[in-house]
């Protein structure tokens, strides 16, 4: 029997086979004809299970470890990693994060305990990202848009899985969140990326064209995000 949990999708397909793959956040997928039995399901995922285990192994030893928020834990912050410090104020106050040099520093009340101190700090430090965040990328999306004269409706910043950006029918701007932890190259890149489907609305080499033209490194910053994409986690 598999060691692992997998998530069954039932295809419209008649003549697809089994198959399955392996996400870094939504974890094993099998994705299944509907005519396909469940016996036939579980025996192909028990002769694919070494291979999965294997490969889980491998994904695991590449992924971040779960934040404690703990004074000394790195921080990553626009691609640099800043130490978490802690200050403990004695009258009840709003718990508050910011940058300083190379420290992330957080203040909140020391009657805070337990999992109480942890959501405290943790949200703190959210709030903090997500401030920051959208000012940067709204910076950034303003300047792009004006070089291209393309308009906007609105940006959003939010937490999604397997996306970095998009781009809506309406000219809505959505970003992921962990993108505050990547490099500004790499933000800049998602940035340039999602604007320019303001003007293109698919990936054609016309697309990848005007792409270029405001990021001539964008494979490589593209090969970042496939390759340190799980030490993003926010």
């Amino acid at each position: 029997m598999p060691q692992f949990e997998y998530q069954l999708l039932r295809t419209s397909k008649i003549s697809s086979g089994l198959r399955l793959s392996i996400h870094p956040e939504k974890g094993v997928i099998v994705r299944a004809p509907f005519w396909v039995p469940e016996t036939l399901v579980r025996k192909f995922v028990e002769a694919k299970s070494a291979w999965v285990e294997k490969h889980l192994k491998k994904l695991q030893a590449r992924t971040a470890p779960a934040k404690q928020y703990l004074a000394g834990e790195k921080h990553l912050y626009f691609g640099q990693e800043y130490l978490l410090t802690i200050t403990e104020a004695s009258a009840p106050q709003r718990t508050t994060a910011q940058i300083s040099a190379d420290q992330l520093q957080v203040t909140l009340f020391d009657g805070h305990t337990g999992a109480q101190r942890i959501n405290e700090i943790q949200d703190a430090i959210l709030r903090l990202y997500l401030e920051t965040g959208i000012a940067v990328i709204t910076e950034k999306v303003n300047h792009f848009t004006t070089q291209l004269g393309v308009e906007y409706s609105r940006i959003d910043i939010k937490k999604v899985s397997s996306i970095w950006g998009s781009c809506s029918p309406s000219n809505r701007l959505c970003f992921n969140r962990k993108l505050i932890m990547a490099p500004p190259e790499v933000v800049e890149y998602v940035v340039i990326h999602e604007v320019c489907h303001l003007v293109q609305r698919n990936h054609s080499s016309r697309f990848w064209a005007l792409v270029a033209r405001f990021d001539p490194e964008f494979r490589e910053h593209r090969r970042w995000l496939h390759r340190h994409h799980l030490l993003l986690s926010l």
